[in-house]
């Protein structure tokens, strides 16, 4: 996967609004896979993935719908930023997405 910018992490928190928070860690677990499956096909071929983009979190959810932005005195909105914060970290350090 591709580094992480702000904008992935607003984007793939918008796509996890409208999902019920029981719903919410396995896609989160899909769309890394997703971005993670996108970075080696353009690091093979030189092109993005058709379905999955070019490897960053965002251009894997970019074709799921999504919630409007909100402020982070959103409470739900504000849990699915630190929801995805967390997802990163454990990818990156190699720890479980999911229990």
């Amino acid at each position: 996967m591709r580094p992480l910018h702000h904008s992935d992490i607003c984007e793939v928190a918008r796509v996890l609004m409208p999902l019920n928070e029981h719903e919410r860690p396995r896609a989160l677990e899909r769309f890394i896979a997703f971005a993670e499956a996108a970075d080696r096909f353009r690091q093979v071929t030189g092109r993005a993935h058709k379905a999955w983009g070019d490897g960053s979190l965002g251009a894997a959810v970019a074709r799921q719908p999504r919630g409007l932005a909100r402020s982070f005195e959103d409470f739900d909105y504000a849990q699915c930023w630190a929801m995805v914060l967390d997802a990163v970290i454990r990818f990156r350090t190699g720890r479980r997405l999911l229990p």
